[in-house]
């Protein structure tokens, strides 16, 4: 390395964001509703606008600004309360739709199942970042 050069730790958690391209493919072509749709619902538009913020927040994490890390966290913890609300309430308005026999309720369902194991990921994310900041 040249002299001046210095290498810099990158945080662990901090690739949750840098890899928001990745996240993004991953729930555009292989995995509909993986993180995005939890949130944003299953359209196209609101996903690529879930993650644009999501690599904004990874831009800023990489260049460290003052406040990416709070900023992370505030975006991780209103994550968390809509995943929550989805988690909470997506059974309810599934278990209406069968009991009126709409034909959405197996959409509604295979929604619910797509979203859970982003939702639990996400979580984990809040609660190492959250656990990261209170401890500075």
């Amino acid at each position: 390395m040249e002299e001046g050069m210095e290498r810099r730790k990158i945080e662990l958690l901090d690739w949750f964001y840098y890899l928001a391209p990745v996240w993004l493919a991953l729930e555009v072509f292989v995995w509909p509703n993986f993180r995005a749709g939890a949130v944003v619902g299953g359209g196209l538009a609101g996903t690529i606008g879930f993650y644009a913020v999501e690599a904004g927040l990874g831009a800023a994490l990489w260049y460290r600004l003052r406040y990416a890390g709070l900023a992370a966290l505030g975006e991780n913890v209103i994550y968390l309360v809509l995943v929550l609300k989805f988690i909470l309430l997506s059974p309810l308005d599934t278990a209406l739709a069968l009991a009126n026999d709409a034909p959405e309720a197996a959409g509604a369902a295979a929604s619910y199942a797509a979203a859970l194991p982003g939702a639990l990921l996400s979580m984990a994310q809040v609660a190492f970042r959250l656990k990261k900041q209170l401890s500075r």
